[in-house]
């Protein structure tokens, strides 16, 4: 399989000396971005990036703001649950909880309490990968023409033909976002600026569903694009693909996050750089990039150590 690459993506301790407790009547989000913009000078990009990604999903799951006053384990609790019910990832919470117990340190010391019965250790993460004979196996399914399943199917194979595009900026994708051949888009999890390469394939399928959307949209997945609409329809999407497992024979569980690692194990059998698929995916480090990739054949790094000893070997001679 032929993996192409074209993407450009533009990214966005705490000091105790400058800590100071904050009045129980300030806002609560307005609070963390202050803090978020004192640290700036002295953290790192990638720490100020995981920092924004955990005010937003905050943001999104108090849906308005609260006084600081209302900041308790029980609303952790239950922003930790959302996030679960989300199907993100037990090592993205446990960061997500991580980045805000370090802005709460920098205003009130007194926070890490509230932390205490939140996720903020370091699962080993599932690899939730399927190869590309399985992704081929899905996409020439016959399927029922115009029915959900067939919708569900294409726009799987959609996400990975664009690099492991995440379902919620696929749903929320609007035709204005193609621009001179090329998808441009900023990603809901981390506001970062994505631009891919449509290759006809991705057209294919793009103008297979054209004629059937409303508001916009590149795909008849949202009208509206309220919360509540997107997460109905990312339940039945979810629901769909468990139904494409079983047709096309899959025994791992296929959610909307299997097609990102699957993209990535894909690139990286490629020999493609582990660089470029970290910028690929929008990750801040390989290390993230490393656990969305299956175990690292043994054979390939006994190839690269013969290869890198070969060239000293040679420039010795």
């Amino acid at each position: 399989m032929n993996i192409n690459i074209n993407v450009i993506i533009d990214h966005q301790s705490t000091n105790p000396s400058n800590q100071r407790r904050f009045n129980a009547t300030e806002s609560l989000l307005e609070i963390l971005w202050q803090q978020y913009n004192q640290v700036s000078a002295y953290r790192s990009s990638s720490t100020m990036s995981n920092y924004a990604t955990a005010i937003r999903a905050l943001s999104k799951f108090l849906k308005r703001d609260l006084p600081a006053s209302e900041l308790s384990a029980n609303l952790l609790g239950g922003f930790e649950r959302w996030l679960k019910r989300r199907n993100i990832c037990l090592n993205t919470i446990s960061c997500y909880m991580r980045s805000l117990r370090s802005l709460f340190a920098g205003i009130n010391g007194d926070t890490k309490k509230m932390f205490a019965k939140v996720y903020t250790g370091s699962a080993k993460t599932e690899k939730r990968s399927i190869p590309p004979e399985a992704i081929s196996r899905i996409k020439t399914l016959q399927l029922p023409s115009n029915s959900f399943l067939e919708l569900a199917r294409d726009v799987f194979i959609f996400c990975f033909y664009a690099m492991g595009m995440p379902f919620v900026d696929v749903a929320h994708l609007r035709k204005q976002q193609i621009v001179n051949g090329h998808i441009v888009y900023y990603r809901h999890k981390t506001g970062q600026r994505v631009q891919i390469t449509i290759e006809q394939p991705m057209l294919d399928i793009i103008q297979r569903h054209s004629d059937k959307t409303k508001a916009g949209y590149v795909f008849p997945l949202l009208q509206n694009g309220t919360s509540h609409e997107y997460n109905v329809i990312l339940g039945r999407y979810n629901r769909a693909l468990h139904r494409l497992a079983r047709l096309a024979s899959i025994s791992q569980n296929l959610t909307s996050y299997v097609v990102r690692h699957s993209w990535a194990s894909a690139a990286y059998n490629a020999n493609i750089d582990l660089p470029v698929i970290s910028k690929a995916l929008g990750h801040t480090n390989t290390q993230i990039t490393l656990t969305y990739i299956r175990e690292i054949n043994d054979q390939r790094v006994e190839t690269a150590n013969h290869t890198v000893i070969t060239m000293i070997e040679k420039g010795s001679r």
